[in-house]
């Protein structure tokens, strides 16, 4: 017999921690409070999973307290690590492998990432954060590096280095292997050639006929052939009733068949551009795009980044360089600088880099992030010899030139919305404080200080949902800081992630620093003037089921043409809410004999 309790935390009081009392009624809160609320529960759950890896380490420490030999234990299957795994698969009703997990994540808190481990207790990361944290850590076995390695991370998560951020689980895996990259290269050199013999392609058969084929290759080279695939379908007519997925599916089959990949709309006026003339002239401009410095083409040990992918090590950037498809920019700060007339010295002299000026600290008003109340004062620093001013094509002043366009790309790396991982290089680059064709000194500069990358989602949600905020600007400390604001008022704040790649960056300055300029944009349409759907996504979602309905109905019939009865009605006593009362929890029942 077993007895199983209700759980308890339904009628717990989490006032204390940002929450509302229990059975209150959610509309009546005002938006403050949700919001706080919701960032409340997700601290709440980082806590929760700092103790749960407490529970681990304890339930680990009472079975090696009670094996009697645990040399001798720990050469056997059944070794303290699984013997602890049963006791918490058991114990969360979970598998094996989550149970192991946990256990392994847990041991590795302990043992390699205290300090990292320290910041779920504070909210600041989750357990799927850690996990991915650890995982990209565990090639590391210098204790001494690896305790570097931990510190580092830490103080990024902390923002006790550039201030406060926020960061997916992607980018804190990418900010991993970057600092495991730059403190541990041999161990990156020494998993990556592992790495490479692991090179595969495989199948798995699915259901209804179908199957799934996978390969795994060199992250450059799987880029490349997405960017293919995406050149072979962007000739399809708009008619062609296939949706992305399903394009690029048929289009690598063909490429692999030796076969056309043709338009499956059906219409006599078709307009597909797929002919072999027109596919090589779009798969002449795919392009892969890596940054690194140029001390790493020389034989240092700097990390690259590919767009994309993340961080990659520096042998990795040069065996991409040594490719024979490959092309070397060099770019030089240098070329977007001109000298400051304001300054004394003019360009006769280097600028005192570490005396800058920089803009004092943004505002944490919603109204002063919309612009409505008063910006940050500009400090009154030494005026530099150079400032960054050419950064726009001298024929169209709207557009970024290729080395602005480099640097905010690479300087975010992803779509600059918080959560949003799509490339850098496959987003608009957007003017954050709007660009004025009719009268360009009024409006938002084509500047590093005024571009972000975004999705063409998020670009649209910019543009065209109202109360939505978007904000650039650069701290005392020269680091680049993105924001929204929801229209609920909640913000949320990203520091460039990618900066590391750009050292320099932060000792310069623009000519629209110096004058006061700022970055902040508001929607300047409205929702009905964005793209409309043919229909509710409620409506989508019901003829999608009908279609399902219908297909499946067709398919049983022709099967088995005799009628299938109709099944009989379920009894009201199964939607009894006594049936699930808590007195179920509260009696001793048999497992093997449900009580229902």
């Amino acid at each position: 017999m077993a007895q199983r309790t209700a759980s308890r935390w339904p009628d717990a009081d989490l006032t204390s921690c940002g929450l509302p009392t229990p059975g209150t009624d959610l509309a009546s809160l005002p938006t403050s409070r949700v919001v706080g609320a919701i960032a409340a529960t997700k601290n709440g759950h980082c806590f929760l999973d700092w103790q749960l890896f407490q529970f681990a380490l304890s339930m680990h420490s009472r079975v090696r307290a009670s094996s009697t030999n645990v040399a001798a234990t720990q050469k056997s299957i059944l070794d303290l690590e699984a013997q602890t795994t049963l006791e918490l698969q058991m114990s969360l009703e979970s598998t094996e492998y989550a149970a192991r997990v946990l256990l392994l994540d847990a041991l590795d808190a302990r043992d390699r990432l205290p300090r990292v481990y320290a910041t779920m207790r504070l909210g600041l990361i989750d357990r799927d954060r850690f996990h991915r944290i650890a995982h990209e850590t565990r090639i590391v076995f210098d204790e001494a590096i690896m305790r570097k390695i931990d510190a580092l991370i830490a103080a990024e998560i902390v923002g006790a280095q550039h201030g406060y951020t926020c960061i997916s689980v992607t980018k804190t895996g990418a900010m991993a292997r970057r600092h495991v990259a730059e403190q541990d290269p041999d161990a990156v050199r020494r998993e990556r050639e592992g790495a490479k013999d692991g090179r595969s392609l495989g199948h798995q058969n699915l259901e209804a006929g179908m199957a799934q084929l996978f390969l795994t290759a060199t992250a450059e080279d799987v880029r490349l052939a997405r960017q293919m695939l995406d050149a072979v379908i962007a000739g399809r007519c708009p008619d062609d009733p296939r949706t992305k997925t399903q394009a690029r599916s048929d289009a690598a089959i063909a490429l692999l068949q030796r076969k056309p990949f043709t338009c499956e709309c059906d219409s006599d006026g078709c307009t597909a551009a797929i002919s072999d003339v027109e596919l090589d002239a779009r798969a002449a401009r795919i392009v892969v795009h890596v940054l690194c410095d140029a001390t790493t083409l020389e034989g240092g040990d700097k990390c690259g980044y590919l767009d994309g992918h993340g961080p990659i090590s520096a042998e990795h950037v040069r065996e991409i360089a040594a490719r024979g498809d490959a092309v070397i920019h060099q770019h030089r700060l240098d070329d977007l600088l001109e000298p400051n007339p304001a300054s004394a010295s003019g360009a006769q002299e280097r600028p005192d880099e570490a005396a800058l000026h920089r803009r004092a600290p943004r505002s944490e008003t919603p109204d002063e992030r919309r612009g409505d109340g008063p910006r940050p004062e500009v400090g009154t620093g030494d005026e530099p010899a150079a400032v960054i001013a050419k950064t726009s094509l001298p024929s169209d002043p709207y557009r970024p030139n290729l080395l602005t366009d480099l640097i905010a790309r690479f300087l975010w790396g992803t779509c600059s919305i918080p959560g949003c991982e799509r490339a850098a290089f496959a987003c608009d680059l957007d003017h954050v404080a709007e660009y004025d064709n009719v009268r360009p000194d009024l409006g938002g500069p084509t500047c590093v200080c005024n571009l972000l990358p975004k999705c063409r989602y998020h670009h649209l949600v910019k543009t065209n949902l109202e109360g939505f905020v978007d904000d650039l600007w650069i701290d005392s400390n020269g680091r680049y800081h993105s924001s929204v604001t929801t229209p609920m008022g909640q913000t949320v704040e990203v520091l460039a992630p990618n900066q590391w790649l750009i050292p320099r960056l932060a000792d310069l300055r623009c000519t629209h620093q110096l004058a006061g300029q700022h970055a902040t944009g508001t929607a300047s349409g409205t929702v009905e003037d964005g793209p409309q759907r043919t229909r509710t996504r409620t409506a989508a979602k019901h003829a999608r089921r009908r279609a399902e309905r219908k297909a499946n109905r067709a398919r049983r019939l022709t099967e088995q043409p005799e009628p299938i009865p109709e099944p009989e009605p379920v009894s009201e006593e199964l939607f009894s809410e006594e049936l699930f009362s808590e007195e179920l929890f509260s009696e001793e029942f048999d497992y093997d004999e449900p009580p229902f």
